[in-house]
């Protein structure tokens, strides 16, 4: 990825951008000045190898910091990506003189700042000292500083991943979603050829949609700490976070595709930290995705910290993130909402809360669902989304009447049970009731959370899933039933007052 910056100097040499300096008497170009120093041969061989031969012959200014042959005769080259740790790593924009006596960052074409620092005397490019005695030589387009060595390229954590072939796994899913795209707008325009803009330096940004989500870890002015799981710690946690993500659809290919997709990503939205958002990292740390880890050292057990250019990549063997602290969220369904909602046998409102003494009702409003006859039994119908294929411990919750009223006395009591639809691993529609027999009566007093059901588990998912036209299918619905006898109204209420549906994560 190449990327522009501007420097701010006193020197006004600085502010030469793309031009070449029309004081500037040199009459060669920066890569005939190289070919002309048979100390920069291998040099020159590899810049003509690798096409920038043409580059630097153009009138866009450069700085060459050119390795000698002394520096690039033991260097194997294998393994590593010449272009960007190589010659990029040693090419930077603009002119710059060795010049002043602080020292200053400059930005490479690959996206690294690499400091130019005077030392006793001398100029230094990152850790590597100029050739002495210095040579430092103008050219039409830029200028060329020797070096007796070349400067390591330090990795940052998204280059660190493709340099270990022990991270295979996470680098290469990573990496599928890499995007190459031209920017018109920080490139150096040409002339007109045939009605076409032509480019004299065409820049191109590698965009990557995943990366952007979990933080950018490919940004040298950037700070992450990530946690980096081995091919053996990618393997275990994939196939143990699958099973949260079981699929039934009639394309048996879609319900894999599903899969396949939700599992790696919950593989992956927690491996991120910024650095900078973090308050108080001994006891909390924020993933990028905006969960939160209390007392977070046991997930950097036994791992491998390593240092990168911006940051610090832990690399593990195990992922020890907890389920219900990550992927396996919890669900609400307000019972206000319309959408999702069905009710029969009764007239649906939306009340606020009038009595500032309770308290814990979400969003201050409910559901009130009057019954339209004097015999008839409300029923509430909710779509519950986003149910992965776990245990739950499912909940109710009832608002009591001194919400509408605090000097309400005489509050009767609800009488419900609950039908659970959802679909087996066949495609099948399943219903259960709960409980299995008989009913549950509410406090009418207070908030009541009335567990519906404990550690059940959904055999199938339906998190992320769609139809054709894009909308999201929902495959579990709740149903409330109200189921006063008509002998038992001077005992039970029939109203129905609620706040929403509860699904926990059971904690493992």
């Amino acid at each position: 990825m190449i990327l522009i910056f501007c420097l701010a100097c006193t020197d006004d040499t600085y502010d030469r951008h793309y031009q070449a300096d029309t004081n500037l008497v040199a009459e060669n170009n920066l890569m005939e000045t190289v070919e002309s120093l048979p100390e920069l041969s291998l040099w020159t061989e590899i810049l003509r190898k690798y096409g920038y031969d043409r580059m630097l012959s153009q009138t866009q200014a450069y700085t060459l910091f050119a390795p000698s042959n002394r520096a690039l005769a033991g260097l194997d080259t294998t393994g590593i990506n010449v272009q960007t740790e190589l010659i990029e790593n040693h090419i930077a924009r603009y002119i710059l003189p060795a010049s002043g006596n602080t020292p200053f960052p400059i930005a490479m074409l690959n996206g690294k700042r690499i400091s130019l620092s005077p030392i006793n005397g001398n100029w230094a490019f990152g850790s590597t000292p100029f050739a002495l005695p210095n040579k430092s030589i103008v050219a039409s387009n830029g200028i060329v500083h020797l070096l007796d060595n070349y400067e390591t390229f330090f990795p940052n954590t998204w280059e660190y991943l493709a340099k270990n072939p022990q991270l295979d796994s996470i680098k290469n899913y990573l990496y599928s979603f890499d995007e190459i795209r031209f920017e018109p707008e920080a490139s150096v325009p040409g002339s007109v050829v045939d009605g076409q803009q032509t480019y004299l330096d065409s820049v191109f940004v590698n965009y990557n949609t995943l990366v952007r989500q979990l933080g950018y870890i490919n940004r040298e002015d950037s700070s992450y700490t990530m946690i980096v799981p081995t091919n053996e710690a990618w393997t275990e946690a994939y196939n143990r976070i699958k099973e949260y993500y079981v699929y039934y659809n009639k394309n048996a290919a879609t319900a894999d595709s599903l899969q396949r997709a939700n599992t790696a990503f919950a593989l992956l939205q927690d491996l991120v930290f910024n650095n900078t958002e973090q308050i108080s990292p001994q006891d909390s740390l924020i993933s990028t995705s905006g969960n939160t880890f209390y007392h977070p050292q046991y997930l950097f057990e036994g791992a491998e910290p390593v240092t990168t250019s911006n940051g610090t990549a832990y690399m593990t063997d195990l992922l020890r993130f907890k389920p219900h602290e990550s992927w396996h969220d919890s669900i609400t369904v307000e019972a206000e909402f319309i959408q999702g909602r069905e009710n029969t046998l009764s007239t649906p409102s939306v009340e606020r809360v009038v009595n500032t003494a309770i308290t814990g009702i979400s969003n201050g409003r409910y559901l009130k669902l009057d019954p339209t006859t004097t015999s008839g039994n409300p029923t509430a119908s909710f779509e519950i989304p986003n149910t992965l294929s776990g245990k739950y411990n499912i909940y109710c919750v009832f608002v009591t009447g001194k919400a509408a009223n605090e000097k309400a006395q005489g509050l009767k009591p609800n009488k419900v049970f609950f039908n659970l639809t959802y679909l087996d691993t066949n495609g099948k529609s399943v219903l259960s009731r709960f409980p299995a027999s008989g009913n549950i009566t509410t406090d009418p007093n207070v908030i009541d959370t009335v567990t519906v059901a404990s550690g059940f588990k959904f055999p199938t998912a339906n998190y992320g899933e769609t139809d054709e036209s894009g909308e999201a299918i929902t495959t579990v619905i709740l149903k409330i039933v109200s189921d006063v006898g008509r002998t038992e109204t001077t005992a039970f209420s029939r109203v129905l007052l609620l706040d929403c549906i509860l699904l926990e994560p059971e904690k493992q």
